[in-house]
């Protein structure tokens, strides 16, 4: 391959990488958050329904 190729292919790579990066850690927080709220309510049903029995 030409020089020109690989720099174009590298250059495009990164920037696929730097918005991969990006969106995950604009997603990161959010997902974890809906997740141990979920985890939270899991939790206390069975709290509750131990104390229940």
């Amino acid at each position: 391959m030409s020089e020109a190729m690989t720099t174009a292919f590298e250059t495009a790579l990164t920037a696929v990488k730097t918005d991969v990066v990006s969106m995950v850690t604009t997603a990161l927080p959010i997902g974890l958050a809906i997740m141990g709220l979920f985890l939270a309510i899991r939790l206390g049903i069975n709290f509750f329904r131990s104390i229940a029995n």
